[in-house]
């Protein structure tokens, strides 16, 4: 994992900054503590202030807090503030402890990939029902919680889209990490949701087959143009232990043209269900958690020599097991009664040469009654 500088100990309002954990194109992200709630929160700064670009990017991280703070859903990140702080835009946001999915790719099984997939197509159903697209899905954007379960973070060059056009406000202009990036993205065309459905089907292409399938050029523009026209690799090659379904949902999401995509991140997620549920049954969800991996086993310890046991006939020998002496019962007359031998006076337990009964067990509770004193012949305690 990268190291950053530690930066603690400076107050941005109401926060304390702990150290920094990223790094981004235009911000940085702290580790804050919220001094009047006491909790730990991701606090994200603008850093290219007092530049020419600085109002573009100030109006871009802006909008980043109104968007991402229009959203409530289990699936992303929460948005809990958006401040200025010495003429320095700052945004408060929930902190994943976990960190992105890049660190988390290898060695997935099959229902933690699945898993991942379900999380981000909740989360972009829900975006969709607000019209508003990512347009940045990757795995540094893809969060991991403590319990295993995946948020999508970091809205910085999101937009809301027209509900009548089904477009974004603003064309023409390429934004984006280029290994992800539709082909309607890369040439400046109107998106929509099913920009975003291809940025999750590069996603599922990099946790089932290892790579992404467009990233072997020089230069961005050479990954741009190999999304615009090199055919996609055949998965049924690649994995021909993958269930068809699985490859050709996945083939789907990569479509070339966004019409042939899946209409819908909620269309997209029913199809994918119906596959786990046929693959893995209905318990699929139980093993999807990206729970974290076991430490490393530390060496065994040598084990302490213990003394040899002697066999039982010799402690026999040694020990002979002698008859118990027992003193005649307090109670004589429950003793007669009951066909006792007699108990020890000190425990109140029963002869060992008798096995145990409940009426035994009787007489042994009535035998700690004090037994009445004797009295002489004249009337008188001796």
């Amino acid at each position: 994992m990268k190291s950053y500088p530690s930066t603690g100990g400076r107050a941005v309002g109401r926060y304390e900054i702990l150290r920094q954990i990223g790094q981004g194109a235009m911000a940085t992200v702290h580790l804050a503590r919220q001094l009047d709630l006491d909790r730990h929160v991701a606090l994200k700064e603008l850093d290219r202030v007092g530049t020419g670009e600085s109002p573009v990017f100030a109006t871009r991280f802006l909008r980043e807090a109104r968007l991402a703070g229009s959203l409530s859903h289990a699936n992303i990140v929460t948005v809990y503030e958006y401040f200025e702080h010495d003429g320095r835009p700052y945004i408060a946001m929930e902190h994943v402890e976990r960190g992105s999915l890049r660190g988390h790719l290898d060695g997935l099984s099959l229902s933690q990939v699945i898993g991942v997939l379900q999380g981000l197509l909740a989360a972009l159903t829900h975006a969709e029902a607000r019209k508003i697209v990512h347009r940045d899905i990757k795995p540094e954007n893809i969060l991991v919680t403590g319990d295993g379960n995946v948020k999508i973070a970091d809205f910085g060059i999101a937009k809301a889209y027209s509900v009548m056009s089904g477009t974004l406000t603003a064309t023409g202009s390429t934004m984006g990490t280029p290994m992800y990036m539709a082909p309607e993205q890369a040439t400046g065309k109107p998106l929509s949701i099913a920009t975003d459905l291809y940025a999750v089907g590069i996603v599922a292409f990099e946790m089932l087959f290892g790579y992404v399938p467009f990233g072997s050029g020089d230069s961005p523009i050479a990954i741009i143009w190999q999304h615009v026209n090199d055919p996609l690799p055949d998965t049924r090659a690649l994995r021909p232990d993958l269930d068809p379904r699985l490859c050709e949902w996945v083939e789907q999401l990569l479509a070339k043209e966004a019409a042939d995509r899946p209409p819908s991140a909620a269309v997209a997620l029913d199809a994918l269900e119906e596959i786990a549920l046929e693959l893995l049954g209905s318990r699929w969800r139980r093993e999807a958690p990206l729970l974290a991996r076991a430490e490393a086993t530390p060496a065994a310890q040598p084990s302490v020599p213990q003394s040899p046991r002697w066999p039982a006939a010799i402690i026999a020998r040694m020990w002979p097991m002698r008859p118990r002496r027992v003193r005649p019962c307090p109670c004589p007359a429950v003793a007669a009664r009951l066909g006792m031998r007699g108990v020890r006076r000190s425990h109140h337990t029963l002869c060992a040469s008798r096995p145990s009964t409940t009426a035994e067990t009787i007489a042994r509770v009535r035998c700690t009654m004090r037994p009445p004193r004797r009295r002489g012949r004249d009337g008188r305690s001796p």
